[in-house]
């Protein structure tokens, strides 16, 4: 286990992901950490300081430099950008002297040189040399170098009374399987499950958490360096899900067990990021490549992975955009965006875009082959629908579509069935055409149709919506057109699906401004949704992202200011 996490911690970048490990480290050994990492603030040298006891030692300030990797020439003092030594100077001149607490002044100061590697040999002298000459009577240095952190990792944040040697074995199987991504998230998945089973309390949610956060940064930091980060992605998204299942009843926001959930949502957020920047947006734009990518000789490989490739784009899209609407409530840009309004703005043009390219560039997209997939399309419409410079595309999008599934329905093609299961989907493509039973059979029930309706006529497409309309009427009559709302027993059941929940409407109208009607009206009779912890404390991307990864359909409540436009 030591050298999985030795080599987790070498890998680690600076910003955002050995500073982030560090406070939840410092905090399991009792200590009190005064200053975490913050963007944009100059704390002249240190990126963590806390004061406690370390192995039974009097109470000391621990303040540490962060850098990355091994400590080399260039990271010690040479032309990397904020380079080890002068940091160190920097402390000793200004933070000691100006920032740090009055009430710590009076302690004993240990600054600490922090790097997930080792001290290349090179420069060992000119370190040891540094510490020598700089060291006084209330000064001294420490290196916390990947040793001695994956060591203290063990000790504090995965001891086996914490984290026993069953979840550990889960882990190296998790790692272990990374080109099984599938398989590698199912151990993930049990690891989760043993870690969390016995969290009851706020603080034992807290802890239980934050073990979680780590290991999933131990699969990402593999995953990453493999270039494989299909089981990161997976087992964020459920880590994620279960983590606020446990940690909503006690989230305030400033209490332990909310900055647990925060910093696993962080962790998502990283993972989720990386793997739309490096696995999709540099591809989206070349014709065919993703579709290629998929490496499969069969349509329907292509048809699945690629809607699933939207859906994961569009919930992605939905987190910056949660982001940017509350910064601007926060913050109304009365002069101008902040720098971080435009760097939000910027990211959310950056995924719908890649969105819209991919759609462009994979006309498989145009063709449905699963009812399910109306999921992947609702997660995508729903935030395009939020800003109508995409409008012009959304109306091709919908209209090339809905042609499509009325063609591929007529034609005995590769129209949507209510399926999921691979071995039903080729089934689907070898049918049968001459037998009647089959078709009603397979589109017994809906709800692809009844979302495409909404948004035609949301989007005012009224020879698309009358088409639709007649398509139903002349070729759906035994299907049981419907939609999914929240219930009563959606929020305990939501994020760990632990159960089936959740109410349809059937009869669901075709006519447009009928199908408008009822779902606002749906809307108003369905209000589980609003009192939902996610919506209630400000983590309503946490529905969608469980819509994703359980696979129900977007609820119409995300299109209500929409909806009330068209009053």
């Amino acid at each position: 286990m030591k050298l999985i996490l030795k080599q987790y911690l070498a890998s680690l970048r600076e910003r955002q992901e050995l500073d982030a490990v560090l406070p939840d480290l410092l905090s399991s050994m009792g200590m009190n950490v005064f200053i975490s990492p913050t963007r944009g603030v100059k704390e002249y040298g240190v990126d963590i300081a806390a004061v406690g006891q370390v192995n039974d030692q009097e109470e000391k300030v621990y303040l540490f430099s962060v850098k990355s990797g091994n400590l080399t020439r260039e990271t010690w003092n040479g032309n990397a950008d904020q380079a080890l030594r002068p940091s160190l100077d920097e402390i000793q001149d200004s933070f000691i002297h100006s920032r740090l607490p009055p009430e710590h002044r009076d302690k004993k100061i240990v600054i600490c040189l922090c790097f997930g590697g080792d001290v290349n040999s090179g420069i060992r002298q000119e370190v040891s040399g540094y510490e020598d000459r700089n060291t006084r009577d209330n000064i001294s240095f420490e290196e916390w170098n990947g040793d001695k952190l994956s060591e203290l990792i063990q000790q504090y944040l995965l001891k086996e009374d914490l984290l026993p040697s069953s979840s550990q074995a889960l882990l190296r199987k998790s790692l272990a399987l990374l080109e099984e991504p599938e398989s590698s998230s199912k151990h993930f998945l049990l690891l989760i499950d043993e870690v969390l089973s016995n969290a009851t309390d706020a603080n034992s949610i807290a802890s239980s958490i934050t073990r979680i956060n780590v290991c999933l940064w131990v699969l990402f930091s593999w995953c990453r360096d493999g270039g494989n980060l299909e089981a990161a992605y997976l087992s964020s998204e459920r880590a994620l899900l279960l983590a606020w299942d446990k940690a909503k009843e006690h989230y305030t926001g400033r209490n332990k067990s909310s900055k647990s959930f925060d910093s696993i949502l962080d962790t998502y957020q990283q993972i989720t990021d990386c793997y739309v920047d490096r696995c999709l947006i540099p591809y989206v734009g070349l014709k065919y490549a993703l579709s290629h990518a998929v490496h499969s000789p069969c349509s329907i490989d292509v048809n699945i992975k690629l809607f699933d490739v939207l859906g994961r784009l569009a919930v992605k899209g939905h987190w910056i955009l949660d982001s940017l609407s509350k910064s601007y409530t926060e913050k109304p840009p009365t002069d101008g965006e902040s720098e971080e309004q435009e760097r939000l703005r910027l990211r959310l043009r950056d995924v719908t875009s890649a969105i819209r390219l991919l759609a462009v560039n994979n006309p498989i997209l145009l063709s449905p082959y699963k009812d399910s997939q109306a999921i992947d399309l609702g997660l995508t419409l729903t935030l395009l629908s939020n800003d109508s410079e995409h409008d012009g595309f959304v109306q091709s999008w919908l209209s090339e579509m809905v042609d499509k599934c009325i063609f591929t329905f007529e034609c005995d093609g590769m129209y949507p069935i209510v399926h999921n299961s691979y071995e039903k989907l080729l089934e689907h493509r070898n049918k049968d055409k001459n037998n009647s039973n089959y078709k009603n059979k397979v589109t017994e029930a809906s709800v692809l149709y009844p979302l495409l309706a909404v948004f035609c006529s949301l989007y005012k497409l009224d020879s698309v919506s009358q088409d639709l309309e007649n398509f139903a009427k002349d070729k759906l009559t035994h299907s049981t057109l419907q939609y999914w709302y929240p219930n009563q027993s959606s929020e305990q059941d939501m994020y760990s699906n632990s159960s089936v929940h959740g109410s349809a409407s059937t009869n669901f109208p075709m006519n447009g401004n009928a199908a408008l009607e009822h779902i606002k009206q749906e809307c108003v009779n369905a209000d589980s949704f609003k009192s939902m912890s996610a919506v209630t404390k400000g983590k309503a991307p946490l529905v969608l992202t469980a819509c994703r990864c359980y696979r129900y359909p977007v609820p119409f409540h995300y299109l209500e200011d929409l909806l009330n436009e068209y009053e």
